[in-house]
Order: C-alpha cells, then sequence, then structure tokens
C-alpha cells in the first residue's frame, strides 16, 4: 500500500489549538526569560562594541555567542511545545503531529 502524503499547504490550515507560552511550566519559562534577558545584554554589549569602533574579530566572537544563545532559548521552546504536543497526543489529538511537523520545518531553517 502506497504510503498516504498530505499536501504541507494544507497543514497549516487543520484546526489546532497552538501551543502558547503560557502554556510552559514556571520553571521553564522563568528559564527561558532569564536566557533573553542576557541575550539582551549581549546585543547591548554589541551596540557599545560597535559604536566604539572595537575590531571585527572581537565584534564577531561576540555575535556568534549571541546567536548560539539564541539557539539555545529557542531549543529550550521547541522542546516545551514537543513536551506538550506529546501530551495532547496521548489525549487523543490526532492534528498535533501536523502542527508538531510544521514548527520542526520552520526550526530547522
Amino acid at each position: 500500500m502506497p504510503a498516504i502524503t498530505q499536501d504541507p499547504r494544507k497543514l497549516n490550515k487543520l484546526k489546532t489549538k497552538p501551543m502558547n507560552t503560557s502554556n510552559l511550566n514556571g520553571e521553564s519559562l522563568n528559564g527561558i526569560l532569564k536566557r533573553l534577558r542576557r541575550i539582551e545584554g549581549q546585543v547591548r554589549g554589541l551596540q557599545k562594541m560597535i559604536a566604539e569602533g572595537r575590531p571585527c574579530e572581537e565584534v564577531l566572537t561576540q555575535m556568534s555567542a549571541t546567536q548560539r544563545a539564541m539557539e539555545s532559548a529557542s531549543a529550550l521552546i521547541l522542546q516545551e511545545f514537543l513536551t506538550l504536543c506529546a501530551a495532547e497526543i496521548a489525549k487523543g489529538d490526532s492534528k498535533k503531529p501536523a502542527q508538531i511537523a510544521a514548527v520542526l520545518r520552520k526550526f530547522a531553517k
């Protein structure tokens, strides 16, 4: 029997409740916010470095660290999202796998 494939354009039109950051547990939410505040400080530091005319290598090193910090924060949110979706799937929500696939496509870009 051939595999059933869905048109990716239709996946976005599935009626499913989106996961919001308000669905995250308090500890995860606080950890993510703490990371984002740190990233905000890194970005301010980058602005200052550029305004002061610091060497490009130093600026690029700091930019790389900031990117890694953003990726880490994104990974935490993705982990929580997948955990919440798994719970919804266990409750019988058959549309969550399509929602997970759509999010993973965005995250992988």
